[in-house]
């Protein structure tokens, strides 16, 4: 499933920066960001409602 709108497109980029700072994934960028106490889905879902039905599927 993907993570966000237009996944497919876009994780190239997305990895080609995270690797250009020493992170391997976007998983890995997860982790850093939870270890620091920080839960960004979250923090999106508070500013932008419809994100979490990007992240969990369409609603029925």
């Amino acid at each position: 499933m993907a993570l966000f709108e237009s996944y497919e497109r876009r994780i190239k980029q997305i990895n080609e920066t995270l690797n250009s700072y020493g992170i391997a994934s976007i998983e890995e960028a997860e982790k850093i960001t939870k270890d620091a106490g920080l839960d960004v889905y979250k923090m999106v879902e508070g500013i932008q409602p419809s994100a979490s039905r990007t992240r969990s599927g369409p609603t029925p």
